[in-house]
């Protein structure tokens, strides 16, 4: 009997819940993609270095599920709170007809196993077969081909997938029997009949707390673009907390500032419903403001992950070309003062290791990088070639002066122009009073290039030097990232006059023939000396290939591009359904005031008007202020996030803007159509 009844009533409240349902099956959807990257190497052609990266994504993916089920979790027992609170008067009745408390939960019990299980099947069909369009997507990402295409289930994503949502439902369960315990029949009956306290009803202390919100907010922007996510010291806890507090006393005081901005005109406040409208606006928002501020908060994580986490990944692709000039770079161990023919030293010890690295390469350039003491004891610092120049970097001037003591690098010209030449640039001719400057890294070449204008004269050891040359933006190794922040071209002579603390060799080859197998034999097997222990003491601090940087680049690529779509979706439609179901409650419960409405005179399409007004005020004021945050956050992230290359961060945002809008107008025109049919069951 029990079941026929919940049946039924699953069936008979389908409408209600559609946003829920679709909801759950689209979070149990993306949590089975997303678990399931790790079975798509079964069909893509992957190397070693590829399936590492593949291994190291889908184990952030699963830390980060749990994450996700926590967020899922919250938002189906709050959305089951507010589908119970619509029943409320059907469960009295069932009291009132003699049924005991226990059964009441039971027929809730089987309804949420019905619902949970739909959902969990619809989720995984869906999500299976979605996932075949990921592995596709994860090829492309990976630029790599996929060896057939065949149809590819985790067996794994599936136990997981099931279990979490599981023991989410079984917490639902128990959360609505001990709520069911708890209810007094009198309070069911006349639920519909209760109003909602008011959190804050002076207007004047609306307006100051207000006020008082927007100046958190300001110092908050103020100081983390002072800080600009450099480094987490006060600046930033501070404009973190301030964020915080700022939006919830935003919300707070939102309802009141906004009617009593809105009665001084009454023009527009008493032209048709606005009144009614307005009032329903204040009555919710002073109510819900904690979860419109949380709501707030978690969509400004959700456009900024969208934003700056795709931002980040097609910045790490950027530049590829520049730093893979050669086919392999040795770095060569640090050594103390001048070193005389390293390059021969190194060669002769690999050759003694097994590899005849001369007999294999096309060519060898060797180049040389010296300095003179660390950032806190150099003897030639950047300070002349940054000093007054810091308005051309986006760093802030605080942040380009904690540059001053990075020590400045040196090349010989010789060496320089060789690399110089095979990139097929002109060689430099320099005097002994003359250098050049060198730079790659992103967010200080705006600076180097006005000290280049200038022609900036630099001091070592009492000789003055002037520039010869435009900025040169040349990077002389294979490498995963652009670091060269200043290295000073001298002639030969002039260098071995310096007094230099430190040498590091990069030997850059390339190879004969099918460079990329002779790359990868060479690593594989100075990969084995090194495991096996026959090459106690490495000649070399590290190696790198071409293959190698563009792998790391596509798979951090991707990991990223996962990581912001994964966080980004969840938060999005958590937010969305949550809103959805708030106003769906909220206009189930006002029914009686809109029949009101209507047998006083007014017209179904002026009431529709209000339904559609207060949907789209409620949905946009907690949209409004996450776009203002995350402007606020994305404009400061692309900072940090240039240092790693160039990165075209209005793309990525007016991308993210479009999945948001799409998601959010969705569930606006959802919850429309829903609250529209409410009203005429009535």
């Amino acid at each position: 009997m029990y079941s026929k009844i919940a049946f039924h009533n699953v069936k008979k409240s389908m409408r209600d819940y559609t946003i829920y349902f679709l909801t759950l099956t689209f979070g149990i959807c993306l949590f089975y993609m997303f678990n399931s990257v790790h079975a798509q190497q079964a069909v893509l052609k992957l190397n070693e270095s590829q399936k590492s990266m593949m291994h190291v994504m889908s184990m952030i993916i699963n830390w980060i599920s749990v994450f996700v089920a926590v967020i899922l979790g919250f938002l189906i027992i709050y959305a089951n709170q507010f589908l119970m609170k619509r029943r409320h008067k059907e469960m009295g009745i069932y009291l009132l007809l003699g049924m005991e408390k226990r059964q009441v939960s039971k027929i809730l019990l089987i309804e949420t196993f019905l619902i949970g299980v739909f959902a969990l099947i619809a989720g995984l069909i869906a999500g299976v077969f979605l996932s075949q369009g990921l592995a596709m997507l994860t090829a492309r990402m990976f630029a790599v081909q996929m060896k057939e295409f065949k149809f590819v289930f985790s067996q794994t994503a599936l136990i997981q997938t099931i279990v979490y949502f599981a023991i989410i439902f079984i917490i639902v369960m128990i959360f609505n029997g001990i709520s069911i315990s708890k209810y007094k029949l009198i309070n069911l009956l006349n639920a519909a009949k209760k109003n909602q306290k008011a959190k804050l009803k002076n207007p004047i202390l609306s307006v100051v707390l207000f006020i008082i919100s927007i100046g958190c907010l300001g110092m908050a922007y103020h100081l983390i673009e002072k800080n600009q996510m450099l480094a987490i010291d006060t600046d930033f806890k501070i404009s973190i907390l301030l964020g915080v507090i700022g939006t919830f006393l935003f919300f707070f005081s939102l309802s009141g500032f906004l009617l009593e901005f809105a009665k001084r005109n009454k023009r527009f406040y008493y032209n048709g419903l606005n009144m009614f409208i307005l009032r329903q606006i204040n009555s919710k928002i002073t109510t819900t403001f904690v979860s419109m501020s949380m709501l707030c908060l978690m969509l400004f994580l959700a456009i900024s992950a969208f934003a700056t986490g795709s931002g980040l990944a097609s910045s790490v692709k950027t530049d590829l070309d520049d730093m893979t000039k050669f086919d392999y770079t040795f770095y060569g161990l640090l050594k103390s003062g001048y070193q005389k023919n390293q390059e021969q030293k190194l060669l002769k010890k690999m050759k003694d290791l097994g590899l005849d690295v001369e007999k294999d390469a096309k060519e060898i350039l060797a180049i040389n990088v010296y300095k003179n003491g660390n950032f806190k004891s150099s003897r030639y610092s950047m300070e002349p070639l940054l000093k007054g120049r810091e308005k051309y970097s986006n760093y802030t001037a605080s942040y380009v002066k904690n540059l001053y003591r990075v020590p400045l690098t040196f090349v010989k010209l010789s060496e320089y122009n060789k690399i110089h030449k095979k990139l097929g640039e002109k060689e430099l001719t320099l005097k002994d009073d003359e250098y050049a400057l060198n730079c790659d890294y992103g967010n200080l070449i705006p600076i180097l290039e006005k000290a280049a204008k200038d022609k900036q004269e630099i001091k070592l050891d009492g000789t003055t030097y002037r520039m010869k040359y435009g900025l040169q933006k040349d990077t002389f190794m294979v490498t995963a990232a652009k670091t060269d922040m200043g290295t000073v071209v001298l002639n030969d002579k002039v260098i071995d006059s310096l007094k230099i603390s430190d040498s590091t060799l990069y030997l850059n080859i390339n190879w004969k023939g099918n460079a990329q197998k002779v790359s990868q034999r060479y690593t594989k097997y100075l990969k084995q000396l090194l495991t096996s222990g026959k090459m106690p003491n490495s000649p070399y601090s590290a190696t790198i290939s071409k293959e190698e940087v563009y792998e790391q680049s596509t798979g951090l690529s991707t990991i990223m591009t996962y990581i912001a779509i994964y966080i980004g979706l969840v938060f999005l439609i958590t937010c969305a359904a949550v809103l959805a179901l708030q106003q769906l409650s909220e206009n189930a419960d006002n029914i009686e005031k809109y029949q009101l409405l209507n047998k006083i005179g007014t017209s179904q399409k002026m009431i529709n008007h209000a339904i559609k007004a207060q949907i789209i005020i409620y949905f946009c004021l907690p949209l409004s202020l996450a776009l203002v945050h995350s402007y606020v956050g994305i404009k400061t992230a692309s900072i940090l996030i240039s240092t790693l290359g160039q990165i075209n961060i209005s793309e990525s945002v007016v991308q993210s803007l479009a999945i948001v809008l799409v998601i959010y107008i969705g569930y606006m025109i959802a919850t429309y159509l829903g609250s529209k049919n409410m009203l005429k069951e009535k």
